[in-house]
């Protein structure tokens, strides 16, 4: 790589989504560090993944080096039909991009999430012979259907990132082998704009005497954000005799029971489901809010956030924030910096609320405090000077040799 700038081909299965603003993020303070990035997307179409569907069938017709591929991801050889189903998955995608990213001539592949986007980086790195970084979250192996599986396949990489000292804990709760698993923390980051163009001031709670407390979500509606909680400390703040808007941006499964939740409530005129809406337009709902509220929870399927972007979106606009000290939050939200309460209760989450609204001064402190940690920890700067720091290393060390093209399915 002497005498050129390192080259990162960043491996997704599909297009970052409306809750992966993070991805491309990263990308752009990678790039402005001064690295050559360049995505290469497995199923460019978003859900429908028509060009994986056909490297899949192209592969079941020339098979020679499916075997290799399952055993490099750690599937057993009695592996079932959906581990099976999953490895020809990746295996067809590494034989569909293989070329591609070979002829950008990476000095390393990246992958967000531990599960299909690492498996497909694996492989191609195996058929190239470059070294394989990945970044695990939280849902990616959490729900993860074998951690035998997660495991071997993580001890295959050249180095894990992870996006809080909580991820690197329940990774080692799964059963992967951490000591043998070369990591480091590399937050999530936020988006570079709202650190450039920070507010005036923090947000602080209105002062006109009855106007509403505006608390805004943006959140995707399913059960580990924990929405219906807010819903229903909403409810609990109405009753004492509090005006209160109630602003929800995003979308999901649940949303039709939030639905119902309102309006049995009695709060069809208090709380708004905006429903997706672009990203800009999330980010400009926080302009006015006086708290930014996300009480998340550990799912019934075991799911759990990370550190929710929203939450660092709310400090980059000096936002009050209200969250639980679940999983890695509060490497984020500490006592100084915001306010923390228990997973799944309406009671003091209304409280919490209600003490940004009555303490201006405490509430102007604590979101100047997360505004610097969001600044000194969480900036897409430091993501990207602590990734670099691992990527240089790997590229000056000697890589893999690659494997020579088997059959008529691998380039």
């Amino acid at each position: 790589m002497s005498g050129r700038a390192l080259r990162i081909g960043y491996v997704l299965v599909r297009p970052p989504g409306l809750t992966e603003t993070f991805v491309p993020a990263e990308i752009r303070a990678v790039r402005a560090a001064g690295a050559t990035v360049e995505v290469f997307v497995a199923a460019p179409d978003g859900g429908g993944g028509a060009e994986l569907r056909r490297a899949a069938a192209r592969l079941l017709r020339h098979p020679a080096g499916l075997p290799a591929d399952l055993r490099l991801l750690g599937l057993p050889s009695r592996a079932g039909w959906p581990a099976l189903t999953r490895g020809l998955a990746a295996s067809a995608a590494a034989a569909a991009l293989a070329g591609e990213i070979s002829r950008f001539d990476p000095d390393v592949l990246h992958a967000h999430f531990v599960n299909l986007p690492t498996s497909i980086a694996l492989l191609v790195g195996r058929r190239l012979g470059r070294p394989v970084t990945a970044t695990a979250h939280a849902a990616d192996f959490l729900l993860a259907p074998d951690p035998a599986a997660l495991g071997r396949r993580l001890t295959r990489l050249r180095h894990l990132f992870v996006v809080s000292a909580a991820t690197a804990g329940q990774l080692a709760d799964r059963g992967v082998p951490m000591s043998r698993v070369p990591h480091r923390i590399v937050r999530a980051a936020v988006d570079a704009m709202l650190l450039d163009d920070p507010p005036a001031g923090p947000v602080v709670p209105a002062a006109a005497p009855g106007a509403p407390t505006r608390i805004v979500t943006v959140a995707r509606l399913i059960a580990k954000k924990g929405v219906d909680t807010a819903v229903a400390a909403v409810a609990r703040l109405v009753d004492a005799g509090h005006p209160v808007r109630y602003d929800v941006y995003g979308d999901g499964p649940l949303r039709a029971g939030l639905r119902r939740q309102v309006v049995a409530a009695g709060l069809a005129d208090v709380v708004t489901l905006h429903g997706a809406v672009p990203h800009p337009v999330a980010t400009a709902a926080l302009d006015g809010a006086d708290v930014a509220v996300l009480p998340c929870r550990p799912a019934p399927d075991g799911d759990l956030d990370g550190i929710p972007v929203f939450l660092m979106e709310a400090a980059s606009q000096g936002v009050p924030v209200v969250s639980t000290a679940v999983s890695g939050i509060p490497e984020l939200v500490g006592p100084g910096s915001g306010w923390l309460v228990p997973p799944d209760d309406p009671a003091a989450l209304a409280t919490a609320i209600q003490a940004v609204v009555a303490d201006p001064v405490t509430a102007r402190r604590r979101a100047r405090a997360l505004l610097a940690r969001l600044r000194s920890e969480f900036a897409p700067a430091v993501q990207a000077d602590r990734l670099l720091s691992v990527w240089r290393g790997l590229a000056a060390t000697p890589p893999p040799r690659p494997i020579a093209p088997s059959g008529g399915g691998h380039p």
